[in-house]
């Protein structure tokens, strides 16, 4: 009897997976590159699932869209998802599963920099219009500040003109994905200012949706499981390498 138990559960685990990304270009992190689909968590969510003999398919939407697919159990999986308290209603966080730590920045036009003194408590900013990406968390710690003015855009890119027409005077913005917009050539004109605003973590999260049987919830602790174990590997310190991450810091 134990063993027919044991054989289905075995049966239940899931050998194929969808996950939904945001459609956009992140260097280093998530992006196309000469049509192939590439970045340090793709990489690293690659490793993982072919060790857990997983075959996994990407689905890259608009991230409006993609958050609709996740929060309507659409996919099993959704990459590059910062915590909040409403989100986990919807996903399965582990603690281990983190793909990387996003450090927020300030955005500004290099000419305006010096208009802007801040500490970390963002006092004395109430009366600036600052641009965000709609669907976006922007960290726990900047989500918090309900005497912020924001202006919600589209795309990465609407936060830029909105700087060049100086209809926003601050951006938020993931410094790891700034510095791979100027890599790229975009952004000029802009910097980022000190000091940073937060640090969070970035997961691959599972769905809760559509899970009766609990396999989004079991596959999450055994990627969780060898995802800890890839990052304590010399593969892990070389793909870091290969996708110059440190200089993303």
């Amino acid at each position: 009897l134990h063993r027919v138990h044991r054989r289905q559960r075995q049966m239940c685990i899931r050998d194929r997976i969808t996950i939904v990304r945001g459609i956009g270009n992140y260097p280093p992190l998530e992006m196309v590159e000469k049509g192939q689909l590439t970045g340090l968590h793709i990489d690293m969510i690659r490793h993982v699932a072919e060790k857990l003999h997983i075959s996994i398919e990407f689905i890259s939407l608009p991230w409006g869209r993609a958050l609709k697919y996740f929060s309507d159990g659409k996919v099993h999986a959704i990459s590059y998802y910062g915590y909040t308290k409403s989100r986990e209603l919807t996903a399965y966080y582990h603690s281990d599963n983190i793909l990387s730590n996003t450090r927020w920045v300030f955005l500004a036009l290099e000419e305006r920099k010096n208009e802007f003194k801040f500490d970390r408590s963002l006092k004395g900013l109430e009366n600036l219009v600052i641009g965000v990406q709609h669907g976006y968390s922007h960290g726990q710690y900047f989500d918090s500040m309900e005497h912020l003015v924001r202006d919600v855009v589209l795309s990465e890119f609407d936060l830029e003109r909105m700087l060049k027409n100086k209809r926003h005077d601050l951006a938020m913005m993931s410094y790891q994905e700034f510095l791979g917009f100027k890599k790229r050539g975009d952004f000029k004109g802009i910097v980022a200012l000190s000091p940073s605003i937060d640090s969070d973590p970035q997961y691959i999260a599972f769905s809760k949706l559509n899970d009766d049987g609990g396999e989004n919830k079991a596959l999450s602790v055994r990627f969780a499981k060898e995802l800890k174990r890839f990052k304590a590997s010399d593969a892990y310190n070389n793909l870091l390498d290969y996708f110059k991450f440190h200089h993303y810091q």
